[in-house]
């Protein structure tokens, strides 16, 4: 019998399944993809401000990552970098008690008024983000910010929570043509005492 379709082609038994993706030097893609995950690893390792500082442990950082991401360049595995690997992340100690501030005032029952303001107009009152309020002129640094009860006036009010004291504040509007003006502060030296700070300010005002 006569076939005129395709013949059918023979096996390959030499045929191997496609291999993964090589780079021109013969090593795998994947290589030099963790060998640069290791190398942003380290650049992160290196605070870049410390060194403007002038910092001696940081700038020596440096010489170590340098060194480090040569060898990693050449395609040479990386173990541990003296100096680096072992260095312990710094955590910020602003964020660390501002997130402690905000538990506590979540605990106390303050969550919906955190990092807001008291905006009263036209007879009524609502929250708004400090954010949106300028509070750069006339306010002293602070940790957070926190809502009073009542307006005591119009324009925007807050309570404002430092280190070691609470204190009250007000703009009028539009607050880009005016300075804050501090009403009272009272000190406080546990989280105890500034809830109590705080209740006392919504009781009695800000006079």
């Amino acid at each position: 019998m006569h076939y005129t379709g395709d013949m059918e082609k023979p096996k390959d038994d030499n045929h191997e399944a496609p291999c993964e993706t090589q780079a021109p030097d013969g090593t795998s893609l994947s290589d030099w993809i963790n060998r640069a995950k290791r190398a942003r690893q380290l650049v992160d390792a290196v605070d870049l401000q410390k060194v403007f500082e002038h910092d001696e442990t940081e700038v020596a950082k440096v010489a170590s990552v340098s060194s480090a991401l040569y060898e990693l360049g050449q395609g040479h595995d990386l173990g541990h970098v003296e100096g680096v690997d072992e260095v312990v992340p710094n955590i910020d100690e602003h964020i660390l008690r501002r997130s402690a501030l905000v538990e506590a005032l979540s605990a106390a029952g303050f969550a919906d008024r955190i990092g807001r303001v008291r905006t009263a107009q036209g007879g009524q009152s609502v929250l708004r983000p400090l954010d949106l309020i300028p509070h750069h002129e006339g306010l002293p640094d602070f940790d957070l910010c926190i809502a009073p009860e009542i307006a005591p006036q119009s324009g925007h009010s807050g309570l404002f929570i430092t280190s070691n004291g609470l204190f009250a504040a007000s703009i009028a509007d539009p607050p880009n043509t005016h300075h804050w003006h501090i009403a009272r502060s009272r000190p406080y030296e546990q989280d105890e005492e500034l809830i109590e700070n705080i209740r006392l300010f919504d009781e009695s005002g800000f006079e």
